[in-house]
């Protein structure tokens, strides 16, 4: 069976209800350019468990944001790695990489130092807690998995150069990804930092995305931009969730009730990966790769 797409690029931002980023001119607009998910759910709270579940399919327990490393509850001194999207890329032989703005120098070669002890501090607006990948032992004990984490720098390089990999995350800056505001921001505008945080928000993706995506994108690379989750926590959990590409039809709207245990269970199904025997299973695929896997099927 072919496959519906060559390769995907996503780029995960935080904290804001579906109603507050479609209030910003520009995200709403941009809905025209792809096809807006508006049954998108985040699936718990706070960020980190978010990110962790949608390469692993599960929390693992996590439920905060402090720095750590997922185990096996039941069994904390277990050996045994726990596996990932990774491994199933790898297990095709299919590539990927994780671009982290303003990733710091060294940062990855710090992290496989001190595993499993200590964990370099965040720096600036980095945060680690946004990249997955470094949660996960089985990436951070390998060099040429952890070489696979580099600076956002290089994604424009990569794109400028043809040479996306099959599997791209994308972990913008605590500014850009709208978790937090500049000094300026915070000194100016005390009492409407929600418009401020989408505002930082559209202009990364304005930038990021250009005028025209599809064709900045190489063809049949559906680009998603989706949300950890909402804040504040007692808002209903509907979050803003957008997949655009050249083989979707731009500008329409896609009511199925879809998480990130979707967009983990889509990757898996469109490259025939098979999977991780977690939430993935029982996920409903996007609605163009349903006949593929039927909502609980398992491949």
């Amino acid at each position: 069976m072919s496959i519906a797409f060559e390769r995907i690029a996503i780029v995960m931002l935080e904290n804001a209800t579906r109603a507050n980023v479609l209030a910003n001119p520009y995200m709403n607009a941009l809905r025209t350019k792809g096809v807006f998910l508006s049954g998108s759910m985040g699936v718990t709270h706070p960020s980190q468990p978010n990110y962790v579940l949608s390469i692993g399919g599960d929390t693992f327990g996590i439920c905060n944001d402090e720095p750590g490393y997922v185990q096996w509850i039941d069994n904390p001194q277990s050996s045994v790695p726990i596996s990932n999207i990774v491994d199933l890329l790898d297990a095709q032989n299919l590539t990927w990489r994780c671009y982290a703005q303003d990733l710091p120098a060294g940062y990855t070669t710090e992290t496989a130092q001190g595993y499993p002890g200590t964990i370099p501090p965040d720096e600036g607006y980095f945060a680690r807690k946004h990249v997955p990948f470094l949660s996960y032992p089985n990436i951070v004990t390998n060099p040429e998995r952890l070489a696979n984490i580099v600076n956002a720098t290089e994604f424009e390089q990569d794109l400028a150069n043809g040479k996306l990999p099959n599997y791209s995350w994308y972990t913008p800056n605590l500014i850009d990804d709208g978790h937090s505001l500049t000094p300026k921001q915070l000194a100016g505008h005390p009492d409407d930092r929600n418009r401020l945080k989408i505002e930082n928000i559209a202009a990364f993706l304005s930038a990021f995305l250009g005028d025209d995506p599809v064709s900045k994108f190489p063809p049949e690379t559906p680009i998603v931009i989706t949300f950890d989750e909402v804040l504040p926590y007692e808002e209903p959990y509907g979050i803003y969730t957008l997949l655009i590409g050249d083989m979707l039809q731009a500008g329409t709207t896609v009511t199925i009730p879809y998480n990130h245990y979707s967009m983990l269970r889509s990757i898996e199904v469109n490259f025939g990966l098979g999977n991780l025997g977690r939430n993935d299973v029982t996920a409903i695929p996007w609605w163009f790769l349903a006949d593929r896997a039927p909502f609980g099927g398992a491949n």
